[in-house]
């Protein structure tokens, strides 16, 4: 495994590096460059599958909206109910071939689809199950792929990573979503899907040509059973500081302000007079952020412990929402869009920098797949109550309630960070086995004020905030 030591906001074995050559210190790894365009084409190929699959159960469903919010639904679903059992078993096989076999799915599913639509068999149950079963691929991939980037590229050079990957997924709501339209509309939904399958069969070739770089976690000698494994991820999160409060944050901050953003429609409408343009204008610019914010971070931040650069993200993360719900100004709109854009990815990798740096090497894939169940559960279901808030309530408000709350749950956290620097910190990492056979549910002795009920009552204790 090639744990460094170093702090984890910190590229502590590359201080000589200035310029563009610190700000991408991830891609001195050849193998992480394939799992970057890997992230990437895969990525893209997601986000073109929801353009085409939604636009088709669209005219499918008799141009009922539901059918494309079901295509999203199929999409996410698999992975909170599939993901925990593949990060069990990206704890025990090759990451990288996992990875592979997952993209793999996804490119059959739409080569499928495409021969389905040429010879004309397309239909709308047809449609769900092959969207059904690119979710499940996006399942089996997901954790393997977050877990074996710390062990390509080191501690030093994780939160790089973690922002270079961040740029990947946010690149290719641009990339797979331009070259489906232009593909959909210039010749047909058959060769769109066509498309999503290369997108795919690229991030197959990619992973599948790391698979030797991608080391293979240490197997017990006597294997457990699936359901087993699954609890000890749960416990071993439990017990070692600070993955529990990590998670609660970032639970938080899905429900918050990345579920959120799902009202932007009624807001251009309502706000700012508009219709699908102004919409389209606060989509590009949150997504030009959601790329500026990582690049920003990797020029000026990289430096900087890990908790700060999550506090400070944070609450970026909370109050541009409470100025682009309130405030009825398109510049001001864009700019508060472009923010929360930029503020949330780096947010979200800094979290995965974070948890990946803490958790062993065969921890990483359950730790991945409990985060990507959690975060997308989260946004699933605050994002459906947040859209059956909008009948009630003006949606700007809507909008600047959660993010103005946001801000204010990171106060408890930002009290902690010296404890969670701390925990943070390269340390001679117990074994899972011993970890798991501990009563205390803190990871390191003094840290027990790290337990994420503790910072559960903080958020209601005026005591403690009082005391800022």
């Amino acid at each position: 495994m090639n744990d460094h030591h170093g702090s984890l906001g910190s590229n502590a074995g590359a201080d000589e590096n200035h310029g563009l050559k610190g700000m991408f210190s991830a891609f001195e790894v050849i193998p992480f460059r394939w799992v970057w365009t890997a992230a990437l084409s895969g990525n893209s190929g997601r986000f073109a599958v929801i353009l085409v699959a939604g636009w088709e159960a669209y005219r499918l469903g008799h141009h009922s909206s539901f059918w494309p919010s079901m295509v999203s639904m199929l999409l996410l679903i698999p992975s909170m109910l599939f993901g925990l059992l593949a990060g069990s078993a990206a704890d025990r096989r090759n990451r990288a071939r996992m990875a592979a076999v997952g993209q793999l799915v996804n490119a059959i599913s739409c080569t499928l689809a495409t021969l389905f639509i040429t010879t004309g068999n397309l239909n709308l149950s047809n449609l769900l199950i092959f969207v059904t079963a690119i979710g499940i691929g996006n399942s089996i991939q997901g954790p393997a792929w977050q877990a074996m980037i710390p062990d390509l590229v080191g501690r030093d050079r994780l939160l790089n990573a973690s922002m270079n990957a961040r740029i990947a997924q946010q690149g290719a709501e641009l990339t797979g979503p331009a070259v489906a339209t232009l593909v959909l509309t210039g010749i047909g939904p058959g060769a769109a899907f066509l498309v999503c399958a290369v997108f795919y069969y690229v991030g197959v070739a990619m992973l599948w040509h790391v698979r030797r770089a991608t080391l293979t976690p240490d197997r017990e000698s006597e294997r457990p059973h699936v359901f087993r494994q699954v609890a000890e991820g749960f416990s071993y999160i439990r017990k070692t500081a600070p993955l529990g409060t990590m998670l609660i944050w970032v639970g938080l901050h899905c429900s918050l302000t990345m579920a959120s953003v799902g009202i932007l429609p009624a807001v251009a409408t309502s706000n700012l007079n508009g219709n699908a343009a102004a919409y389209g204008l606060l989509l590009t610019a949150f997504g030009f952020g959601s790329v500026v914010g990582p690049l920003f971070m990797m020029a000026f931040g990289r430096r900087l412990p890990a908790v700060p650069i999550l506090i400070t993200s944070g609450i970026f993360s909370g109050l541009p929402l409470v100025s682009l719900g309130l405030v009825h100004n398109l510049g001001v709109a864009l700019v508060s869009s472009a923010i929360a854009g930029g503020s949330q990815a780096v947010f979200m990798a800094g979290i995965y920098s974070a948890n990946q740096g803490v958790a062993t090497d065969q921890m990483r894939g359950r730790v991945a797949s409990v985060q990507l169940s959690l975060t997308t559960g989260a946004m699933g279901v605050a994002g459906i109550g947040w859209g059956a808030l909008v009948t009630f309530i003006s949606p700007g408000v809507i909008l600047a309630l959660p993010g103005a709350l946001f801000v204010f749950i990171c106060i408890p956290f930002a009290l902690r960070r010296g404890a969670m620097n701390k925990a943070l910190q390269p340390h001679d990492a117990a074994e899972p086995s011993e970890i798991l056979a501990m009563d205390s549910p803190g990871g390191h002795a003094g840290l027990a004020r790290l337990r994420p009920l503790a910072i559960l009552r903080d958020l209601v204790a005026g005591d403690r905030i009082r005391g800022l």
